[in-house]
């Protein structure tokens, strides 16, 4: 029977999140696009196997039309601030730990190229092919600023 389940993560920033799923569902040829990913202020109700199922809520939400057979998929941002992943338990055998670890790592190099971007820092995306075609980020630090020694660094 047909139910929303969750998985936990680590994710904290909204737009890396938004910018991994786009990545990551175009690199792997998956299901939907950046379009077809919606961002609320507030938790808005996931449509379940049976439209009138909408007990579970999500801020980053992807329609069932887009990226299962089954029901909605999204995102609920928790009191400690991380997200959670809901999603209908019937597609589990795509929304599993393997794809969530996938996720992990297209969010990882996402919110690095955030914060590079703030710093004004060059860097250089590429992909593990020898590690299932993960992302790779490679930042150039410019090496002719002076750096602090580390005892200014740590105030020493």
């Amino acid at each position: 029977m047909s139910h929303y389940a969750s998985l936990g993560t680590n994710i904290t920033d909204i737009d890396a999140l938004v910018a991994a799923l786009c990545r990551m569902e175009t690199a792997l040829g998956g299901l939907f696009q950046q379009g077809d990913i919606k961002v609320y202020a507030k938790p808005v109700a996931l449509k379940g196997y049976y439209a009138t199922d909408r007990a579970r809520k999500a801020q980053v939400v992807i329609r069932k039309h887009k990226c299962s057979e089954w029901a909605d998929m999204g995102f609920v941002r928790g009191k400690d601030g991380k997200f959670e992943l809901v999603f209908d338990d019937m597609d589990k055998h795509h929304y599993n730990a393997e794809w969530m670890n996938r996720l992990t790592a297209y969010y990882g190099v996402e919110k690095t190229k955030i914060e590079l971007d703030a710093k004004g820092i060059k860097y250089k995306e590429g992909v593990d092919a020898a590690n299932g075609n993960c992302p790779t980020i490679e930042a150039f630090f410019n090496a002719a600023k002076k750096r602090p020694s580390a005892a200014n660094f740590f105030g020493s």
